[in-house]
């Protein structure tokens, strides 16, 4: 027989399969049919009555309009004409999600695409909602050591002198998941005597009939019904035994629940495309008496941060900036601290000396004026963001990667750890405006003895230095050395001197900027080292521009052309080789893997700044991931004002401008991923009266007259941002350290392992978000309201 013949009697048997009666109801449907006919009907009924996890994802497939829409813990990517017909479909089916609903939207989507695109249903969108993103919620992954199984069954709840009929959705030894009516009135952390009637039934045994008690950890809202979380808080030795040998015995019937394992990889994916590329410095203080800085997170970007602050014996004076005045007085507060750091030294007898000082103690004391004048002359002057949040170790989410990747920790390593009491981050925001800034401050005679209270003491080194796992760390080892250079782009001379140097490349800072771009060549004279070799001459080495900082004066530079052929290279190995005792080594991070995985995660619990991550999509670079943590971050409710319940973060105020998007787009297609991050400050105005938003690159203002206008008028209008943005591309993803989750859901559930695995592969860039509002109004003398 044809089933085709019965499609209305077979549709209309689905959309009553839920329903009490259906038996009843689907013999009046097929009255008249042969008992042959209504068996083949039946079965077709039941399978397309199946529940299915299968997921709708149509990105790939060349079509635009496509956005994400989640349901029952399914994220589906589909367009809003085909969310309307699911939506539709779901509601017929009283909220079932089954093979049936989507073989019917998969039917749909393939003919529309085989239609001309005029003739296509369009459904229109709320413009803004296409900048909607999804979140990755940092620090968010937990380990489980049990399994948790999809199983339906009915449960008895007694709550106080109630009793409450519900189904189990899944579950594991120490919990379940029930669904239930919403009209319940059963209160988050309630205490709740759980009663297993329907496998009591199924299963003779008879410590069954016991009510076992759970804890209401919280409740999942839907349309329809809510779903509780319990955790079981009594001990039974029995029941542990009973569900280990259901879920184990009934794993090819039901579905192993892997959904916490799918969470685990998005967010620890995602991490790890971001930590180990991050600009900013990572930085733990520890004990309440006497704060010192005691740990430090490194990688290749924020490197530059740690190595500025180091000395001509390669000790770093970070350290000491802990045992200013200035600091003690902030960390007295007790709570989150941002502030703005002024830094410069300079050289005198072969010795450098550091002066440093924060934006509120300078305006406290008279000194801001004095000190930005002087500092601003200087070529090593240096303006960092600050960012430090109270902290209080917790051994069940700090230790918990450690212990998961059985990377154990010593008694006086964790004592170390449990003594951190705040988590923060050192981010340089020096650019060339803001030296154009601090210009107008320069002072005729001003008496630089008076600045001598800001001159850093010498730093014990007691700071642990610990590096993100990364597949792209650096080779060669770096020696810290001072000698002058001579570098030239062939239009421009400028001299200044090394920082530090390997066999492949070095880091070079310069009196004035010089005009390069990332990529290019330029030309080294190494005058003073010349008189260490007669056989070779020091001059005209090539070297490309790998990095730079906004200003133009430090670049890192790696060698160009023939690794074997290059003079440079040749002269630095026969240095290196014949000064091993000599030449001072660069502070190398200890690799303690436990260690850094304890930092990892603390930082996580405090994101400074907020990264976005950018997807490749048919060609095209789509912004749809954004990093949040619990932490309180400044320009979260930029990106919350036009979000949506279902959506609540959209970025909108940063890409609606197709100019800005189209920026970001060429700058990530012209980067490679060892390159060091791509920078701009961008302006942001977001209008009180009609919400209207209004973006513009810092270095596209036509003089300084113009900017300062748009900033006052953006503070008038209502919110405004200054962000400084850095783009860097990723390379591939780290899969080894998504290993472990990656192999327990392609286990289960093979093809979602693969969605997971697709979708990071197809990152391409991340975009590190600093707020630099505060520095900018300090420095033009503007406040907020104002």
């Amino acid at each position: 027989m044809e089933l085709s013949n019965y499609a209305d009697v077979i549709k209309k048997s689905t959309t009553l399969y839920h329903e009490p009666d259906f038996i009843r109801l689907f013999e009046q449907l097929t009255q008249g049919e042969t008992n042959s006919t209504r068996f083949l009907i039946k079965m077709e009924v039941n399978r397309l009555s199946a529940s299915t996890r299968r997921i709708l994802d149509f990105r790939q497939r060349g079509d635009s309009g496509v956005i994400a829409y989640e349901y029952d813990g399914i994220l589906h990517h589909i367009t809003p004409s085909e969310i309307k017909l699911l939506e539709t479909l779901l509601a017929q089916h009283q909220g079932h999600y089954t093979l049936g609903i989507y073989e019917e939207v998969l039917a749909y989507h393939q003919s529309e695409r085989s239609k001309p695109t005029n003739e296509r249903q369009v459904e229109l969108l709320d413009p803004i909602a296409q900048f909607a993103v999804e979140p990755v919620q940092y620090a968010s992954y937990f380990v489980r050591d049990e399994e948790r199984m999809h199983y339906s069954s009915a449960v008895k709840m007694r709550v106080g002198d109630r009793v409450v009929d519900a189904m189990t959705s899944d579950i594991s030894t120490s919990g379940i998941k029930v669904k239930i009516d919403k009209a319940h009135n059963i209160a988050t952390a309630s205490l709740v005597n759980v009663n297993f009637f329907g496998l009591r039934q199924e299963y003779a045994n008879h410590f069954l009939r016991n009510f076992f008690a759970y804890k209401l950890m919280g409740i999942d809202e839907e349309e329809k019904f809510d779903y509780l979380r319990l955790m079981r808080i009594d001990e039974n030795d029995e029941l542990d035994i009973f569900i280990t040998k259901l879920i184990t015995q009934n794993k090819s019937k039901y579905k192993v629940n892997v959904r916490y394992q799918e969470d685990n990889i998005v967010v620890k994916g995602y991490e790890q495309f971001f930590l180990p590329r991050m600009s900013g410095l990572p930085l733990y203080v520890s004990s309440d008496d006497k704060p010192i800085l005691s740990h430090l997170l490194l990688n290749e970007n924020n490197r530059g941060v740690y190595d500025y602050w180091t000395n001509e014996e390669s000790k770093s004076q970070l350290e000491a900036c802990w045992q200013t005045p200035w600091m003690q007085t902030l960390l007295q507060t007790k709570q989150r601290i941002e502030t703005t750091i002024y830094s410069f030294y300079y050289t005198q007898n072969g010795r450098l000396y550091f002066y440093a000082a924060d934006a509120t103690s300078l305006a406290k004391s008279g000194s801001k004026a004095l000190f930005l004048s002087f500092a601003c002359q200087r070529p090593n002057f240096r303006v960092f963001k600050l960012s430090l949040n109270p902290s209080t170790f917790d051994e069940k989410k700090h230790l918990l990667a450690a212990e998961s990747n059985q990377q154990p920790l010593g008694t006086m390593t964790l004592t170390t750890l449990q003594n951190i009491r705040w988590v923060g981050l050192l981010q340089d925001i020096t650019n060339e405006n803001i030296l154009a800034d601090y210009k107008a401050y320069v002072q005729q005679g001003c008496d630089f003895n008076q600045l001598h209270q800001y001159r850093l003491p010498v730093a014990a080194q007691r700071a642990i230095l610990s590096q993100f796992k990364f597949v792209q760390l650096r080779k060669e080892l770096r020696f810290s050395y001072k000698t002058a250079i001579v570098a030239n782009n062939t239009e421009h001379t400028i001299k200044g001197w090394s920082n530090d140097f390997s066999t492949e490349g070095l880091q070079i800072e310069l009196e004035a900027p010089l005009e390069v771009q990332i990529g290019q060549r330029i030309y080294l004279e190494l005058p003073m080292l010349q008189k260490l070799s007669k056989k070779v001459a020091l001059t005209n080495l090539p070297y490309s521009v790998v990095g730079c900082n906004k200003a133009k004066t430090i670049l890192h530079l790696q060698i160009s052309g023939d690794k074997e052929a290059h003079i440079g290279c040749q002269f630095f190995s026969l240095l290196i080789s014949s000064n091993k005792d000599k030449l001072k080594r660069m502070p190398e991070p200890k690799q303690s893997p436990g260690v850094t995985a304890v930092l990892r995660n603390m930082y996580c619990q405090y994101l400074a700044t907020i990264p976005l991550y950018i997807h490749k999509v048919n060609n095209n670079y789509q912004m749809d991931r954004i990093g949040i943590s619990p932490n309180e971050n400044s320009l979260l409710p930029l990106f919350e004002f036009f979000g949506q319940p279902e959506a609540p973060y959209n970025l909108y105020p940063l890409i609606a401008d197709s100019r800005i998007k189209q920026v970001f787009d060429d700058a990530l297609a012209g980067l490679e991923s060892t390159y060091r991050p791509w920078q701009r400050v961008l302006y942001i105005t977001v209008a009180t009266s009609d919400s209207t938003v209004t973006t513009q690159f810092e270095q596209d203002f036509a003089d300084e007259s113009e900017r300062r206008q748009f900033v006052s008028h953006g503070l008038q209008k209502g919110a405004f941002f200054a962000i400084q943005v850095m783009l860097s591309r990723t390379g591939r993803p780290d899969m080894e350290y998504i290993e472990k989750e990656l192999n327990y859901v392609s286990h289960y559930a093979v093809h979602r392992a693969q969605k997971l695995e697709d979708e990071l592969w197809s990152v391409r860039g991340v975009v590190d978000l600093i707020d630099v509002s505060d520095e900018l109004f300090y420095r033009l003398g503007l406040r907020r309201g104002r």
